[in-house]
C-alpha cells in the first residue's frame, strides 16, 4: 500500500522528534557497549531503538531509512545473541548508520540520498556476514554555498519546543506586556488608595464634628451620607489591593509557565560530546573518557542556541590542547586516562557551565610571549594568573605550535567569548600547572526576564543587567585619584579608568556622581560612574521594535511602575563607542620591574571569608604569594613548616585561638621567630594596639579605616620587597 503521510508535515515534525530522540539513546548507549562489551541489556536496549526507528519509518513510507533501520536491528541482534561480539569497527558501524538515518530523515539539515546510503547499507551485510574487520565507510560532506548555508539549515531544523519556537516567544512577548500592564495598574491602585486613606482621616475629623458640634439636619444627614459612602469606599480599597496582587501573582504565575515552554535541558547539546570527545582523543592518539554532570539543567533555548558552538569549541580545545598522551601522562604520575569533564549548575538567575580536564595545564610563559610578541603586553611584564588567561580569548591568540584538523588555527576561544558577550554572559579561566585548566561560562537563564541594577542619571533611570558587573563602588570611599591627566580609581591593586556613563550617553542636566560599576571590557576592567544606585530588581526585557531598531549601547527597554520607559544598556558597546570617540585614551601598560627572587609568601589568618578573600585579592594584585588559613588554630598549624612565611596577617577575634595568642606562638616558634606579624583588626583602642605590639606584631592595621594602598605598603616595608 502507497500512503503519502511522509508528506504531512505535522506527522513528519513528530515523527523526527521520536527517532532523533531515539538516535540519541542509540549514539550514547553504543558508546557505552563499548566500554562494558558484555552489557547484555545494553545490546537489548539498542535493539529496541532500532526497531522504534524501523516501524516508525515503514508507517511514514520512508523506505531508504527503513532499509537501514533494519539492517542495523538485524545486527545488534546477532550482538544480543552472542552469535557476534562486541568490536570497535562495529561500534563505528553502527554509528556511522545511525548517522546516516538521521541524514536521511525529511527535512534534514546535511541530507545523503540513496546513493550514499549504499556503502552503509553494504558494509551493514558484510558485518553481518562474519567479516572480521569491516571497513566503515565515510558520510559525504556537502559544501556550503550562500545559497545553501549550513549554519542558517542547522537554526532552522532546531527551531522548536515541541511547538514552532516563535510561538512561544510570541506568546512570552504577550505575557510580558500583561505583566508590564499589571505593574502599572498597580501603581494607578497605590495612588487611589493613598487617596482613599487621606479621605478616610478627613471623614474621622468628619464624624468627631457631627457629634460634636450642633448642626442642621439636611447637613447631618448629608455628612452620615458621606460618611457611609467613605466606608464603602475603604472597604473597595481594601478589595481592589487584594484583586491587584491576586492579578500580579496570576500574571507572573503565566510569565513562569510561558518562559518554561522555551527551556530546554543542557543534555539537549551535550548528549552529542561523549561521541565528539571520542573522535577527538582518537584523532590525536590519547585516551580520554568524559564526565558530564547536571545535563539536567534547563536554560532559555535561545541561551542555550546561542552557546552550543561555545561549548563545543572548548570540549574540543579540552581533549586536543588541555589533556596529554597515556604515555606523558603516564610519566607525570597521572593515569594513562585523562579526564574531561562538563558540570553545570544553577545559581540564582543563572546557570554556570564548567568544561574542565586534568591535563598539562596553560603554560603561563608561553602565553606571556605569544602576548608580548603580539604587543597585547610590554617586553618586561609580569603579568599573571587570570588576567594574564584572559588574553587568551583575544581574537586570534594562539600559543599552538602547529594546525590540526580539530585546533591550533588561532580561532576558537575568541568565538567562545564573543559567544557569551552576546548573552549577557562571563567567562572565567582557571589553570593550574600539571592539574589542569577549567573554563567556566556564567550565563542568563532567560533573556526574557533580566536581574538588573538600577542606576539613576540626573533625571533619567538605566537598567545594567547583573551579569555585567564585577562589583559597585561608593566614590566617596573609592579614593579616586589622577593618572596621566585621567581619573582613576584602584580596586585590588589596579588602577581602572573612571568614565562618566552620563557624558557616554549624552544624558543632560546637572550630575552628581557618588558611584560606579566595575564591569569587564575585552582583557581589562572600566569603572562607570552614576549618580546612584537603586536597587536591583528583576525586569521584563523587550526589544525596541522594527521602527526604532537599533539604539547604541541599547540592547532592550523596559517600563517600570509609574509608566516611564527604562532602558537596558550594553556597558561593552557604551565602552567600545566611548574607546573609539576619544573619551578614553588607550594607554600603553606600565612596565614592570624584572624581580628574579621567587614572589614573597604572605601568610593570611581571618575568620572572615569575604576579608579573607579580599586581602588575598589585593595582596595577590601587588605581586605576592598568598596562602590563607581560616582561623587562629589553622594559622598555627602552618607554624610546623620549615619554609616560614615572609609575613603574617592576622585577625584578632577568631575562634579556637586569637591573633594576639598566634603571634605570642610565631615568636616562639623555631624558624618563626623574625617573622613579621601584622594584626588587622576592628578593634582599635589603644589597649589592644598595646597588647598586640607587646605580643609581637610588627604593625598594627584598622579594619574601620582599611586602605588598601596602606596594606600593600606596610607589607613591603617589612619584607623589603
Amino acid at each position: 500500500m502507497v500512503n503519502d503521510w511522509g508528506n504531512d508535515p505535522e506527522l513528519v515534525a513528530t515523527f523526527r522528534a521520536e527517532v532523533e530522540e531515539r538516535l540519541a539513546s542509540l549514539s550514547s548507549g553504543l558508546l557505552s557497549l563499548e566500554t562494558h562489551p558484555r552489557a547484555r541489556d545494553q545490546v537489548t536496549a539498542l535493539f529496541r531503538d532500532a526497531h522504534t526507528v524501523k516501524g516508525s519509518a515503514t508507517m511514514l513510507g520512508l523506505d531508504r531509512v527503513v532499509g537501514v533501520a533494519h539492517l542495523m536491528e538485524d545486527l545488534l541482534g546477532d550482538l544480543r545473541d552472542g552469535r557476534l561480539k562486541v568490536r570497535r569497527d562495529l561500534i563505528d558501524l553502527l554509528l556511522t548508520a545511525s548517522d546516516a538515518v538521521g541524514r536521511a530523515l525529511p527535512g534534514a539539515v546535511m541530507p545523503v540520498d540513496d546513493a550514499d546510503l549504499e556503502p552503509v547499507v553494504a558494509a551493514l551485510r558484510l558485518a553481518r556476514s562474519g567479516a572480521d574487520p569491516v571497513a566503515v565507510p565515510v558520510l559525504p560532506v556537502p559544501a556550503a554555498t550562500e545559497e545553501d548555508d549550513d549554519s542558517t539549515r542547522v537554526r532552522d531544523a532546531a527551531d522548536s519546543v515541541r511547538i514552532a519556537a516563535h510561538k512561544v516567544y510570541d506568546l512570552i512577548d504577550i505575557v510580558g506586556e500583561a505583566a508590564l500592564g499589571a505593574r502599572r495598574v498597580e501603581q494607578v491602585a497605590d495612588s487611589l488608595l493613598e487617596l482613599l486613606a487621606e479621605h478616610a482621616r478627613w471623614t474621622k475629623s468628619l464624624r468627631l464634628a457631627a457629634r460634636d458640634d450642633a448642626l442642621p439636619e439636611q447637613v447631618t444627614l448629608a455628612l452620615h451620607r458621606l460618611l457611609g459612602i467613605g466606608d464603602r469606599a475603604t472597604a473597595a480599597g481594601a478589595q481592589l489591593r487584594e484583586l491587584v496582587e491576586a492579578q500580579l501573582n496570576g500574571v507572573a504565575g503565566v510569565r513562569d509557565g510561558a518562559m518554561g515552554l522555551a527551556m530546554v535541558p543542557l543534555r539537549r547539546v551535550v548528549a552529542a560530546f561523549p561521541r565528539l570527545v571520542r573522535e577527538v582523543a582518537a584523532a590525536s592518539g590519547k585516551d580520554v573518557v568524559l564526565e558530564i554532570e547536571g545535563d539536567g539543567v534547563e536554560l532559555d533555548k535561545q541561551v542555550l542556541d546561542g552557546v552550543a558552538d561555545a561549548l563545543k569549541h572548548l570540549v574540543i580545545n579540552a581533549v586536543d590542547h588541555g589533556c596529554e598522551p597515556p604515555a606523558e601522562r603516564v610519566g607525570a604520575g597521572k593515569p594513562a586516562t585523562a579526564t574531561v569533564r562538563v558540570t553545570a549548575r544553577t545559581a540564582g538567575g543563572h546557570v554556570v557551565v564548567e568544561v574542565s580536564e586534568d591535563g598539562r595545564g596553560i603554560d603561563e610563559d608561553a602565553v606571556r610571549r605569544t602576548a608580548v610578541e603580539r604587543g597585547l603586553l610590554p617586553p618586561a611584564t609580569t603579568l599573571s594568573g587570570p588576567n594574564l588567561l584572559a588574553l587568551l580569548c583575544a581574537p586570534e591568540f594562539s600559543t599552538a605550535a602547529t594546525v590540526t584538523e580539530t585546533s591550533g588555527r588561532g580561532v576558537g576561544l575568541d568565538v567562545v567569548k564573543t559567544s557569551v558577550d552576546e548573552l549577557g554572559g562571563s567567562i572565567d579561566v582557571r589553570s593550574e600547572a600539571g592539574r589542569g585548566t577549567a573554563f567556566v561560562l556564567t550565563l542568563p537563564v532567560t533573556l526574557g526576564v533580566m536581574r538588573c541594577l538600577v542606576a539613576r542619571l540626573g533625571a533619567e533611570r538605566f537598567a545594567i543587567p547583573v551579569t555585567s558587573v564585577v562589583e559597585t563602588i561608593g566614590l566617596a570611599d573609592a579614593g579616586v585619584t589622577t593618572l596621566a591627566g585621567m581619573p582613576v580609581v584602584t580596586r585590588h591593586g589596579r588602577s581602572l579608568p573612571l568614565l562618566d556613563l552620563g557624558d557616554a550617553l549624552g544624558v543632560p542636566g546637572e550630575r552628581a556622581p557618588r558611584a560606579a560599576l566595575i564591569v569587564r571590557h575585552g582583557d581589562r576592567q572600566l569603572a562607570w560612574s552614576v549618580d546612584r544606585l537603586e536597587g536591583e530588581t528583576e525586569l521584563v526585557v523587550k526589544d525596541l521594535g522594527s521602527f526604532i531598531r537599533r539604539v547604541p549601547g541599547v540592547s532592550g527597554a523596559t517600563i517600570a511602575g509609574d509608566g516611564n520607559v527604562v532602558c537596558l544598556l550594553d556597558l561593552r558597546d557604551v565602552g567600545d563607542r566611548a574607546i573609539g570617540g576619544g573619551a578614553l585614551v588607550a594607554r600603553p601598560a606600565a612596565v614592570a620591574v624584572v624581580d628574579d627572587r621567587p614572589k614573597a609568601r604572605v601568610l593570611v589568618v581571618e575568620d572572615s571569608i569575604g576579608v579573607r578573600e579580599l586581602e588575598r585579592v589585593i595582596l595577590e594584585g601587588a605581586g605576592y604569594s598568598v596562602e590563607t588559613a581560616v582561623d587562629g588554630l589553622d594559622g598555627a598549624a602552618r607554624l610546623g613548616s620549615d619554609n616560614p612565611a615572609d609575613i603574617v596577617i592576622s585577625d584578632v577575634e577568631m575562634p579556637g585561638m586569637t591573633g594576639f595568642e598566634l603571634t605570642r606562638t610565631i615568636r616562639r616558634t623555631k624558624g618563626w621567630e623574625r617573622v613579621p606579624v601584622v594584626i588587622m583588626t576592628s578593634r582599635g583602642g589603644e589597649d589592644d594596639r598595646r597588647e598586640g605590639l607587646e605580643a609581637g606584631a610588627s604593625a598594627y592595621l584598622f579594619k574601620g579605616e582599611f586602605d588598601q594602598a596602606e596594606l600593600v605598603e606596610t607589607v613591603r616595608r617589612l619584607v623589603g620587597r
